[in-house]
């Protein structure tokens, strides 16, 4: 009995120390839960270093074609085969389409006429003009020289009528000085004074100078009548100078000629038949083998001049010879549109706004990539434009300038990318996703783009100090950037330790553990 209670104080030992452990166990692990310190966040860090940074331009914009081969036909032309259908993917050279141009033939010969009247007209209209100049040039010589005649004599005849004569001698010797002036030969006004001295009974110089200023008198009024009418000779040349009908027959035939030489050019092509000259997509068909083509939208190709021939209802002359013209031309047969309409894979591109601030960074010539579709494709920066216009997009240029402390501005420039290399997934019309490559700058101090933060307008890092496991925040001047680091201007020295991808809950001087 002894050896049995010995055997059950034994057992009821062990169950309390195993009471006890179980309870201090509790007891510690209560503690540790209410006295452990909390763990420390963990981020990556990396150091700032120095190296290169390729500057680039990220947006989106939109394809376009900047070579539209356009096919134009005209009214009434027959049909012959059709070759191609919207959709279709064609190669220089490729036949689009034949014609019949026999049925045009006549609007043809219209366009040539219309011309040809015009041109005539206008020739004739001009001709007269130069003439009437000419002829103002030679009728004011002749004017000028009458009109000294006329003085001249009207001097002659005052000093006829004033002289005082004493005697015969000094009567002779004043008539010989006005026959002199009046521009007679020493031989003819010898004549005169002999005979005069010849005649019988006393000699009269005073009729005899009385006879000389009733030649002078009459040689004045024809003088003077031969001027009256140069004058009125000179007001019609004057008239014929008015180039207003001439101007207007230049007009109407600078019309014709372009109305008849791009009609035939028209024609040509018809009648050679419509061959593409580059590779390209077809976008449009408006023509039908073995039927006449008519323009979805009838326009005549001829100039209107019923307006001009209301205004010369005042010169039924030009009135009637712009009507001439006018019934020359081609009437709504005339009139052309688009057959089929080629896109240029040559000439694609992807036209972008851009900012004012981010517009200095782009230069024509700067390689760039398209992406669109999974697929990238070779660009280069073709056009950067120098007016801008008020633009209320957002793209990723005016978050990158806010991080970097530019301000952002509404008014933007239109720019464009040419596609090197496009394909099939190359549309026109749709968005696609533009990276240019900008400034590249060499040796600078640089950090990850996911190190950097910014809380209302300023920018910051959190530079981690391996010694105290703390974080300090601290605010950083940026530079140039591109998809994976920015250069740091200041705030920052290589070697230093930034924090990767920092969140809100991070203050400055919390401990952290570093990861990796």
């Amino acid at each position: 009995m002894f050896k049995k209670f010995k055997r059950l104080s034994r057992k009821r030992q062990i169950f309390t120390v195993l009471i006890s452990v179980i309870i201090v166990a509790l007891v510690a692990a209560l503690l540790y839960q209410t006295f452990k310190p909390e763990p420390r966040p963990e981020y990556q860090v990396q150091a700032a270093s120095v190296g290169d940074i390729q500057a680039t331009f990220d947006t989106k914009g939109t394809v376009e074609s900047t070579s539209t081969e356009k096919f134009t036909a005209a009214a009434g032309v027959k049909v012959s085969s059709v070759n191609v259908a919207v959709g279709d993917r064609v190669e220089a050279g490729d036949v689009l389409a034949t014609f019949d141009v026999s049925s045009i033939d006549g609007t043809l010969a219209n366009y040539k006429s219309a011309f040809d009247k015009a041109k005539a007209a206008y020739d004739k209209a001009s001709g007269t003009v130069s003439s009437a100049k000419s002829g103002i040039k030679a009728i004011d010589l002749q004017i000028s020289q009458t009109e000294s005649d006329i003085s001249a004599l009207k001097r002659e005849i005052a000093a006829t009528h004033n002289a005082d004569i004493k005697n015969t001698e000094e009567q002779l010797e004043a008539l010989r000085e006005q026959l002199k002036n009046g521009g007679l030969t020493e031989e003819e006004i010898q004549d005169i004074i002999n005979s005069l001295k010849n005649s019988s009974g006393d000699v009269d110089i005073e009729k005899a100078l009385s006879d000389s200023v009733a030649a002078k008198q009459m040689k004045l009024a024809q003088a003077e009548a031969q001027l009256t009418s140069l004058k009125t000779q000179r007001a019609v040349y004057e008239a014929q100078t008015d180039e207003t009908v001439s101007d207007i027959y230049k007009s109407v035939m600078e019309q014709k000629q372009k109305d008849y030489e791009s009609y035939k050019a028209i024609y040509d092509s018809l009648k050679n038949g419509w061959v593409a000259s580059a590779d390209g997509i077809i976008t449009t068909v408006n023509i039908e083998a073995g039927k006449e083509f008519t323009p979805a939208e009838a326009g005549s190709s001829g100039v209107d001049l019923s307006s001009i021939i209301g205004s010369m209802t005042s010169n039924s002359e030009v009135a009637s010879t712009l009507t001439d013209i006018l019934s020359s031309t081609a009437g709504p047969a005339s009139s052309v549109g688009d057959g089929i309409v080629l896109e240029n894979y040559g000439e694609f591109i992807a036209s972008f706004t851009v900012g004012k601030y981010d517009l200095l960074g782009l230069k024509v010539g700067q390689s760039a990539i398209v992406s669109t579709l999974g697929s990238d494709y070779d660009a280069v920066v073709s056009y950067v434009g120098a007016t801008a216009s008020e633009n209320n997009g957002l793209n990723i240029s005016s978050i990158a300038s806010s991080l970097t402390g530019s301000s952002s501005n509404s008014a933007s420039a239109v720019a464009k990318v040419k596609i090197l290399n496009p394909d099939e997934k190359i549309v026109i019309g749709f968005d696609v996703d533009i990276k240019v490559n900008t400034e590249k700058i060499t040796n600078v101090l640089k950090i990850p783009v996911d190190a950097v933060a910014t809380d209302d307008a300023v920018t910051y890092v959190y530079v981690y100090n391996p010694d105290k496991k703390t974080v300090e925040k601290r605010t950083v001047e940026l530079g140039v950037f591109s998809d994976d680091d920015y250069e740091v201007k200041s705030g920052l020295s290589e070697g230093e330790m930034v924090v990767m991808n920092p969140k809100a809950a991070l203050t400055d001087g919390t401990k952290i553990a570093v990861k990796g």
